[in-house]
């Protein structure tokens, strides 16, 4: 199109809007609402003839089903499969199954001067039936070494445990999962993470899990690490799982790094109320395992949730806890969930286990202890629908009214009989209308099954959409909002 043409129909749009806006006080309102009006409509393109690579799997959980209370009409195992997660970490199961000896280290070797050797110094069963269930749709194991954290005053839990010793223990407990000793299986358990948050301590000073110096706890995972790695070259050794990305893991990476441990994968956690945050410390840690020589190593953050709060805010005797936790669980928290895993796609990151699945006190969970489904649980499941989806297709954001960072996100995928499915997820994003347009794509658009997440809708059909000429239009009526859409 030639300059002058250009100018003419500007020229001639501007007439029409005047034209259309007779009704109004004056030609300058109307020109606002029109703007306001289409400012509010995010608008997203899936090219669904251009494939760019596969969609990562990062919808992994801490936690699967709670067996303690099954007998007692608790049954979360249907909730659980729904979800389609990629991994489940073990790490406080002995906190979700109250009563049980069950996935500690010293729980299934409850005894610390009995006989590593001996198959009846180890209590299997708990941790035997709970792995087969969790695993049953298949699921792949983060099995967490080491001990649940302890918030008891008198820190009944916290160890430094004799690390040959306590490395001959875990060496017997993968050969159990993974090599049939003692009675056992061939699961083929790949991760295997050495302890948690080794250096997470109260506000009073006093630790939670590890109860030497972070000096002392190097020395203990080098040398653990190296017994284990010896004996089963084939697993992934890794840990140790740090609260956060501080300056104490770079550290701890550096240091392990001059003794030539191994470290298969580097497991922090996160959280936070940024996306934006998410992704930049995966950059930042992929940066440091680099540096150190370790660029094989995956990063792993499996402990994370949405956190707007401060853990001052939360923990303080007079909080209205009922109602922070609210915000935690709900679906605000299910579409920040959502929104972290698709941007993520795009970050140097290869697990992720969410704090939690369900169970227990349900404070950080997708389900409560007595089986009822907080809001935050449908987002998740509507991840799982799409990473079966597994060849990933060229999605743009085309417009959007927040330009914020993440406040929309979008994926879309291709599964192997060429069905294609898209989600769009806006967190807070300031919309009241969605548009998604299908490039390339031969599916009759109009026979789409169009689900919405948010504040009255969990994962259900869409009221009021609409589709045309290669677009489905939909209503937004929730700042926070996720959207599935499957083209048969």
């Amino acid at each position: 199109m030639g300059k002058l043409s250009k100018i003419s129909g500007a020229l001639c749009a501007a007439t029409l809007l005047f034209a259309a806006c007779t009704t109004a006080k004056n030609a300058a309102d109307c020109g606002k609402s029109s703007e306001q009006a289409s400012a509010k409509t995010v608008s997203v393109a899936v090219d669904c003839a251009r494939e760019t690579g596969k969609i990562k799997p990062l919808n992994g959980v801490n936690w699967g089903p709670q067996i303690d209370t099954e007998s007692a009409g608790i049954q979360m195992r249907k909730s659980f499969y729904d979800l389609n997660v990629h991994s489940v970490r073990t790490h406080d199961i002995s906190l979700q199954n109250s009563g049980l000896l069950i996935g500690d280290t010293d729980m299934i070797f409850p005894l610390m001067h009995a006989d590593a050797s001996d198959p009846k110094s180890y209590i299997f069963k708990p941790t035997d039936d709970y792995l087969k269930i969790a695993t049953k749709d298949g699921a792949k194991v983060v099995f967490r070494l080491g001990v649940s954290i302890d918030h008891s005053v008198n820190k009944y839990r916290t160890a430094m445990p004799d690390a040959k010793k306590w490395a001959d223990i875990c060496c017997h407990i993968i050969a159990h999962y993974n090599e049939g000793w003692a009675n056992g299986y061939k699961m083929g358990i790949e991760y295997w993470e050495i302890w948690n948050e080794p250096e997470c301590k109260n506000p009073d000073g006093s630790q939670t899990m590890w109860s030497g110096t972070m000096e002392e706890f190097t020395k203990f995972y080098v040398e653990a690490a190296k017994i284990i790695k010896s004996k089963y070259p084939n697993i992934k050794v890794g840990g140790p799982a740090f609260t956060y990305p501080h300056k104490i893991a770079q550290k701890f990476i550096n240091d392990i790094a001059k003794e030539k441990a191994p470290l298969d994968f580097f497991t922090w956690h996160c959280y936070s109320k940024s996306v934006d945050e998410l992704v930049n410390l995966a950059k930042k840690t992929r940066g440091w395992l680099d540096a150190a020589g370790y660029k094989s190593a995956e990063n792993h953050i499996n402990e994370w949730h949405y956190f707007p709060l401060s853990w001052k805010q939360l923990r303080a005797a007079d909080s209205d806890k009922d109602r922070l936790y609210a915000r935690i669980n709900g679906v605000e928290a299910g579409v920040f969930a959502c929104s972290a895993m698709t941007a993520w796609q795009d970050a140097p990151l290869d697990v992720s286990n969410y704090y939690y699945f369900g169970g227990s006190s349900g404070n950080w969970g997708m389900l409560k202890d007595d089986n009822a489904i907080f809001g935050s649980y449908y987002p998740f499941k509507a991840f799982g629908q799409i990473v079966k989806y597994k060849t990933r297709l060229k999605t743009d954001i085309i417009s959007a009214p927040k330009a914020e960072k993440y406040a929309t996100t979008a994926l879309a995928g291709k599964d192997a009989s060429g069905g294609v499915a898209a989600i769009v997820n806006l967190f807070d994003a300031n919309a009241d209308k969605l548009v998604i347009e299908f490039k390339n794509t031969k599916a009759d658009i109009s026979k789409a099954e169009i689900l919405v997440c948010d504040e009255t809708k969990q994962l259900e059909k869409a009221d009021g959409a609409k589709a045309e000429n290669g677009k489905i239009t939909i209503p937004v009526k929730s700042q926070f909002t996720t959207v599935l859409i499957k083209l048969k």
